[in-house]
């Protein structure tokens, strides 16, 4: 039976050589004067040698298997290159020779890790990488860089059957007759080129080749992806850094619990860590009077106090992430020194996890360095972190400051009271996999345990998670159908925050926020409350969909806690995620987005596709919340006229038609009958 399958390899191949890998070898290239096609002389050398006198692997009492053996075939690289032009070399795979009587195991079978070796210490270039058919495959490509005199690498080819190979009498890929007679034997051999060419010309076949399913994966991806004039990564104490241009990394975009996240490094454990590629809301950091958050001297059990962002990051976005408990590390460690430049690696002194704050710190932010090094390999302003708004970073600055990142990248603090954007970090769990998707932003990667795709015309709309985009037909039109993004689900209600400003045609609209700071009180079309739940509201051919429900409208003070705009007090940083619910409330079908709220930010592609817009909240007995089109928040007067993107309330008995809630592919939704 399949199922058996591990016991019947067990009981059929001990003490029997299954598979013996032979590995030969050649004198692969030795080139001296060759004349390229822009006649420029290239003179260069590179040789490959066994070390040891190794001249085959043999694997005994094979089986499939998770893990690798012990056994290796070690080569080394050495050579020189005289010239101005780098010398590209590739490491090739191809079937050795063909044993009498016996047959060869299918490619797809075998599994390969190749590592690079210094002072004995193994850096693994990629693991688990299978293929199809092994004959002239491409796995690996370097250079040796121009007017190098002394090249050498050494490099460990590793070998094993795949787990998934079935052997056994039902549905099997092997009889165990067939699998008695199975073996393999694999030729390295070493390729390179002299003519002036890009990198990338030569790693397009490789490229497509890899199948992106891990952290391995990924780093072998991203290493491959680097070429001179496209540099994709940067490593520093056995962490690989994704740095470069945006342009460049096309590649590293992840979709998980409704949220667009990049990755930006992969961990020596395996982990990976990610960012997200929104700002998700724009909040205070702290009051001026205390900017070290994880002061280990404010940690006490029972009243711990930290920061807003920390509360934020922890508590009320934390628990929009589905099954975050198999998929992120929740004991994660931050790096939260002070340090007043980026560009000096941060000692690691101030570590914080769950030993020294007494909890768990699942998620958090990029600190100064980490941001920096994501753009070593270009400029801060066209890093790919750069998304042309305002947005924290972790650490201080100094005692009085913070670190944060403005429209063109990293270039000065900010008090801590001041709300800019939020973009949480989180760790992926080593043994998570990547499925599906190219990894672009219109087709990331998605990850094995998140919510499974809605049941088309079944599954309810109030079942599925923060962040998903769902379409909504606004005057019956198709063409003119907005995006909408999932911000909360209450009483069976969705609530949704539209993506876009409302506009007249491709004209976006500009209006007061109200007669008074208290939402609900305008009297015309000029005023946002009046117009949205008057004129804007029987526009819609769905308005059925909609049902009044209560917004939150208390004030929120300059530097205080965000949920100060949902609760009756909430002065201090507490130990519990509930709170009294404010009775300062507005009731209706349309409102604004909530100072704090999921998704309370600017949703285009940077400032200068941005407008200033109008929140709910109010700021005090004249002044209202507004988010810039910097991305940070402000307050103004009611004789400003600015943007807005209505929030709705749908009924709970909304079902999803189609997509799957990403924004190429966002959920079409209809009434149940």
């Amino acid at each position: 039976m399949k199922n058996n399958k591990k016991l019947i390899i067990t009981l059929t191949i001990i003490g029997v050589l299954l598979v013996s890998l032979g590995t030969t070898y050649a004198l692969l290239i030795g080139w001296s004067s060759r004349i390229s096609k822009n006649s420029s002389l290239i003179v260069g050398d590179i040789y490959m040698h066994y070390n040891e006198g190794n001249k085959q692997i043999s694997i005994t009492d094979a089986m499939p298997s998770d893990t690798y053996s012990n056994d290796y075939f070690e080569f080394t690289i050495d050579g020189k290159n005289t010239s101005n032009k780098n010398i590209i070399y590739e490491i090739v795979l191809n079937h050795g020779d063909d044993l009498a009587n016996k047959t060869r195991i299918l490619d797809k079978f075998l599994a390969f890790k190749l590592v690079e070796v210094n002072d004995n210490q193994e850096n693994v270039l990629f693991d688990n990488n299978t293929y199809r058919n092994i004959n002239n495959t491409k796995i690996y490509i370097s250079n040796i860089p121009s007017n190098t005199s002394n090249y050498l690498k050494t490099y460990r080819l590793y070998i094993k059957i795949k787990k998934e190979v079935v052997i056994g009498d039902v549905d099997q890929d092997y009889t165990i007759d067939e699998w008695n007679n199975i073996f393999t034997s694999i030729k390295v051999d070493i390729n390179g080129d002299f003519t002036d060419k890009e990198l990338s010309e030569l790693i397009k076949l490789e490229l497509s080749d890899i199948k992106v399913k891990d952290s391995s994966t990924f780093k072998t991806y991203l290493k491959l992806a680097q070429t001179d004039s496209c540099k994709t990564y940067y490593e520093e104490d056995d962490i690989t850094y994704v740095s470069g241009k945006n342009d460049c990394i096309s590649f590293n975009y992840v979709w998980y619990s409704g949220k667009l996240w990049r990755i930006t490094s992969v961990n020596p454990d395996g982990t990976m860590k990610m960012i997200t590629d929104d700002i998700i809301t724009s909040i205070a950091y702290n009051p001026d009077s205390y900017v070290n958050f994880y002061d280990v001297s404010k940690k006490d059990d029972t009243s711990y106090t930290g920061s807003y962002i920390y509360q934020w990051l922890n508590e009320d976005f934390l628990d929009t992430l589905y099954n975050y408990k198999n998929i992120i590390v929740e004991d994660s460690a931050w790096n939260v020194t002070t340090s007043d430049s980026e560009e000096i690696k941060l000692p690691e002194t101030t570590l914080i996890n769950n030993s020294t704050i007494g909890k768990n710190t699942p998620v958090g932010l990029l600190n100064s360095y980490e941001y920096y090094l994501s753009y070593k390999n270009t400029s801060y302003s066209s890093g790919y972190l750069n998304i042309g708004y305002y947005w924290w970073l972790l650490n201080p600055y100094s005692s009085s400051s913070v670190w944060y990142v403005g429209c063109y990248g990293i270039s000065s603090t900010y008090r801590p009271s001041g709300s800019h954007g939020a973009r949480p970090s989180i760790n992926l769990k080593s043994n998570i996999q990547l499925s599906g998707g190219s990894g672009t932003k219109d087709d990331p990667y998605t990850i094995s345990g998140d919510k499974e795709q809605p049941t088309i015309n079944t599954t309810l709309l109030n079942k599925r998670t923060i962040g998903e985009y769902v379409v909504f037909d606004e005057d019956g039109d198709t063409s003119t159908k907005e995006l909408y993004r999932i911000v909360g689900i209450e009483d069976g209600k969705t609530k949704l925050n539209r993506n876009d400003y409302v506009k007249s045609g491709t004209t976006i609209l500009t209006k007061k926020f109200s007669t008074n700071i208290t939402y609900g009180s305008g009297t015309s079309d000029d005023y946002w409350d009046y117009y949205l739940n008057n004129t804007w509201y029987n526009s819609l051919a769905n308005k059925d969909m909609l049902e009044s429900s209560s917004y939150y409208i208390k004030q929120v003070s300059d530097g205080t806690s965000y949920k100060n705009s949902l609760c009756n007090t909430y002065n201090t940083i507490e130990t519990t995620k509930s709170c009294t619910k404010t009775t300062s409330m507005w009731t209706g079908l349309v409102g604004l987005p909530r100072y704090g709220e999921m998704f309370a930010s600017q949703q285009g592609n940077g400032y200068n596709s941005s407008s200033d817009m109008w929140l709910i909240t109010p700021k005090g007995s004249s002044l209202v919340w507004d988010v810039r089109s910097s991305g940070y928040l402000n307050h103004n007067d009611l004789s400003y006229a600015r943007t807005a993107r209505p929030s709705i309330n749908l009924k709970s008995n909304i079902v999803i038609t189609g997509g799957s809630g990403t924004k190429s592919n966002p959920f079409t939704i209809a009434l149940k009958d």
